[in-house]
């Protein structure tokens, strides 16, 4: 598929291709066309959209998410790059979190909007009726206390962190383990001590709206594929799904040319691989060798497993919720009326590595199970099929030094640029680490060929106490 403005290929300004059309390379494309650069995107799947993608399921009679995701009210920049584009339509704001405990108890748990920021959470905290009062106390004063932490560039593991502060064994599994494995998708006895702190900081103290949950209502091959495509080539942006790029063609002082697509070469000013750290890896060895597949592993991948079930009948009555205690994680309603008559469901789980032992064949039936415990409906209902999809190395494992291996936009050849959500972007693997790698990559491409891209949108605004408490 091609999406092409008639006029782009007639302008004089610097020309750009960008390699991957995942949420990083079309972020970059949007800054990039709104500063006066020809711009080409070049995706090697069918859509654009990269792993935020979908696939045709018959049952389903169209697209189904290959896995739901999720921005939080924290993802500034992602927020904004739909409103750019018009699509907060298709994004349902979630301002109550729902959790069900390990007897089935519901907690709606909503931020207040009248007490200031980390006040706010006090009536999120406390709705949690599978902790005890001392227990709540002592999640919260562990927030607190995380908040203001400030270690080494490199130290321990956050499970590690946790037990050294003394926080109790079921506050650990029930609400840390689910919450931080959740939001960067990753084991807390793996991930680093600063991306846990980052999680507590930005997704919770820092501003009432930072927790809001702002789920996907249209398939993310609908959203990012199709309209986010759309509004770019309305912009002049070229954008060429179904063409993968097979090497990057550069001159004898090393400068990019040109990028080859097969026996297609597309001249350039400069080029942006967006595309994961393997990939660049292959296209750009000598830019980034710690990465080589031959080399040690610098930077590794964790898994996440999303299972779609059909039920013959709707039986989850929550939009969202979050199973603490159990192997699914998080489950998923749709919002459209007809899927959810179809029984259709979707439970992610995160840092999926040796689920269930390996047991591959164990796992839909473990997870409806689970469903049929809490979701009394559920228990009436016949399940008529199940799919499950594990993206071996779906985000960016942030384990304990990691950060110092994460290039950042800006390479050794001085028209080369990197975008990824595993780019120096001071964020985990998400959609907003993505988008913001985009902007990054479009920010020093300006300055190379003299046009000036947007900058960063801001985070949400920190109040005097919240900066006091978190040391900024």
């Amino acid at each position: 598929m091609s999406v092409a403005s008639p006029t782009a290929s007639r302008s004089p300004a610097p020309h750009v291709v960008v390699v991957g059309g995942g949420l990083a390379g079309l972020a970059a494309a949007a800054a990039l066309s709104g500063a006066g650069v020809r711009v080409t995107v070049l995706e090697a799947r069918r859509r654009a959209g990269g792993r935020a993608a979908s696939f045709e399921d018959p049952i389903a009679g169209g697209l189904v998410d290959a896995c739901q995701h999720v921005a939080m009210g924290c993802c500034t920049n992602f927020l904004d790059l739909c409103r750019q584009a018009g699509l907060t339509d298709a994004l349902r704001r979630d301002r109550t979190l729902w959790f069900i405990g390990p007897d089935g108890d519901r907690a709606a748990c909503t931020p207040s909007r009248l007490l200031p920021a980390p006040l706010h959470l006090g009536p999120l905290l406390f709705s949690m009726r599978h902790f005890s009062l001392r227990e709540k106390f002592a999640l919260g004063m562990g927030m607190l206390r995380l908040a203001r932490h400030r270690g080494a560039a490199v130290e321990g593991t956050a499970l590690a962190w946790l037990e050294s502060v003394g926080q109790p064994e079921r506050v650990i599994r029930l609400f840390w383990q689910p919450v931080l494995e959740s939001a960067l998708g990753e084991s807390i006895d793996l991930v680093g001590v600063e991306a846990a702190r980052k999680v507590a900081v930005d997704a919770f103290l820092a501003h009432p709206d930072a927790a809001d949950l702002h789920v996907p209502v249209e398939p993310l091959g609908t959203l990012f594929g199709e309209r986010l495509a759309a509004w770019l080539a309305g912009r002049g942006v070229i954008v060429e799904a179904g063409r993968a790029a097979t090497a990057i063609e550069r001159d004898d002082a090393g400068l990019v040319t040109g990028v080859r697509a097969g026996d297609l070469s597309i001249p350039c000013d400069a080029v942006v691989v967006a595309v994961p750290w393997r990939q660049t890896a292959r296209l750009v060895p000598d830019l980034v060798p710690h990465l080589a597949p031959e080399a040690d592993a610098s930077l590794a991948g964790s898994p996440i497993t999303a299972v779609h079930l059909w039920f013959d009948r709707g039986c989850i009555d929550l939009p969202h919720a979050v199973l603490v205690g159990r192997v699914s994680q998080w489950v998923f309603r749709p919002d459209e009326a007809e899927h959810r008559a179809s029984g259709y469901c979707q439970v992610v789980i995160s840092a999926s590595r040796g689920l269930l032992g390996g047991d591959r064949a164990a796992v839909v039936p473990t997870v409806v199970e689970e469903l049929r415990q809490v979701f009394p409906a559920a228990r009436a209902a016949r399940l008529v099929d199940s799919r499950v999809v594990t993206d071996p190395t779906a985000v960016l494992s942030v384990r304990p030094g990691v950060d110092a291996v994460r290039p950042s936009a800006t390479t050794s050849v001085p028209n080369v640029f990197l975008a990824g959500d595993w780019t120096a972007t001071g964020w985990p693997s998400t959609m907003e680490g993505a988008v913001r790698s985009g902007r990054l990559a479009a920010i020093a491409v300006g300055r190379r060929v003299g046009s000036a891209a947007p900058p960063l949108t801001a985070d949400l605004p920190k109040n005097l106490f919240v900066r006091l408490l978190t040391g900024g």
